[in-house]
């Protein structure tokens, strides 16, 4: 029988929003280092635009996580809740799995783990990784977004797991105290517009999960589809003093009044970086592409790629399109974890956008039980590269030294002429 408040939460068809095996899981490393490593300012400086760059150097972000180590056993499954992570936004809690004889046998629509927290837990799940420590261990995290509401500093924490092959379901009420952790934030007012699109940037709040920026915008007809079947789409960098971060536009919501308000959000950077950068800036781009043409760069996914065996990568060195866009990486580093590729388009402008539209995921392998996404890029930055008017240098922290990785650029780019960088948005700090 399945627990009555687990029952409760999911009603009569499991008909809400919980970590299923079936889709949004992400495979990453589960014995990284609970230091990340990000970029600094060091010493060495070039100017560029109206900005003045340095190279960089290696500093850790600090991890905000309470240990737990809570378990329970059920038909020879042992699930240990292992730590948990929250701000008033987000909530992150880490298990561990021992006893599985058959990885298939906890994925699609065979399991089922649930977490809540706090009266006001309105989020759903966002992103799930897994990494198997062996054949009969494995580790999970588990990420909510809570926009609609707000997570309390202390109270019980629930943790719901179901594994139907197993016959394994397992609930744990867990006191926790993120009092930490929650009030680590760092929070700006902004003032300005994307017209474009019509958004109204409103604030910026950075805690130790990452960096959101939100926006509303009025109530119209036509979802950003103009009468000639064309849209804009939109991506936010982050500037804080020399180093980039791209933000991503992630949920948006309407409001009673029948206005939408959104979010731009990333991983990084996180409330150290952002509370210490001295520059603070948004810089929002815009690309402007019909449906036509939508499907059309898709459904192109020809490139001439090429493999890199010092470095186990594989990437495109050089790559253009029709409207004139040139680019390549030039050069590219790996060492014990982390990936720097150094790229440049023709333009400022060019050598921007192509730096925050490179990827990077690990080959999969067949047979392999963990393949192949480097966490949606969480680790992510990129900055001025000072030896080179238009370089940049992207950065890829925490990555596995042993997996072999693909670069890849977002084909949307190679429509380059569409893109548009709105004004620079300063903040004060």
């Amino acid at each position: 029988m399945i627990n009555k408040k687990l029952i409760k939460i999911l009603g009569p068809i499991f008909g809400i929003t919980t970590f299923m095996l079936a889709s949004s899981i992400t495979y990453t490393t589960a014995f990284a280092d609970d230091t990340i490593a990000t970029t600094a300012p060091a010493t060495a400086t070039t100017t560029s635009a109206s900005a003045t760059y340095t190279d960089n150097t290696a500093t850790p972000i600090k991890d905000y996580s309470i240990a737990i180590n809570k378990s329970s056993e059920e038909n020879g499954i042992k699930v240990t809740v292992s730590s948990a992570l929250a701000t008033k936004h987000n909530l992150r809690v880490t298990l561990k799995i021992e006893g599985i004889t058959d990885p298939k046998a906890i994925e699609h629509n065979n399991s089922l783990f649930q977490v809540s927290y706090g009266d006001k837990d309105y989020g759903f799940s966002s992103t799930s990784s897994r990494q198997y420590a062996d054949d009969k261990t494995m580790f999970l995290t588990l990420e909510k977004n809570n926009y609609e509401g707000e997570y309390p500093e202390s109270g019980n924490l629930r943790v719901d797991v179901v594994l139907s092959n197993y016959k394994v379901n397992i609930g744990m009420d867990v006191p926790v105290d993120f009092t930490n952790s929650i009030n680590k934030v760092f929070t700006k007012n902004i003032s300005g517009t994307i017209p474009e699109i019509n958004y109204t940037l409103k604030q910026l709040d950075s805690d130790s999960m990452g960096t959101t920026i939100s926006y509303t915008r009025p109530k119209h007809n036509e979802d950003e589809i103009d009468g000639n079947n064309d849209f804009w789409d939109s991506q936010i960098l982050l500037k804080v003093d020399n180093n980039f971060y791209k933000l991503n536009s992630r949920m948006s919501s309407l409001r009673d009044d029948g206005t939408f308000i959104g979010y731009y959000a990333s991983k990084l950077p996180d409330y150290d970086t952002v509370k210490n950068g001295k520059d603070i800036s948004v810089i929002p781009i815009l690309y402007k592409v019909s449906m036509d043409d939508s499907d059309m760069i898709s459904n192109n996914s020809n490139k001439n790629t090429t493999t890199d065996s010092a470095n186990n990568l594989t990437y495109e060195k050089e790559f253009s399109s029709s409207s004139g866009l040139k680019g390549t990486i030039y050069n590219v580093e790996r060492n014990d974890n982390s990936v720097k590729v150094y790229c440049k388009g023709q333009s400022e402008l060019e050598s921007l956008i192509i730096a925050s539209n490179i990827s990077l995921n690990y080959n999969h392998l067949k047979g392999q039980n963990d393949p192949t996404i480097y966490n949606y890029n969480k680790f992510a930055s990129f900055y001025k590269y000072p030896k080179d008017s238009l370089g940049y240098i992207v950065e890829f922290d925490n990555v596995d030294k042993n997996k072999a990785a693909t670069l890849n650029i977002s084909p949307m780019i190679k429509e380059i002429t569409t893109y548009k960088m709105s004004d620079e948005i300063k903040l004060s700090n």
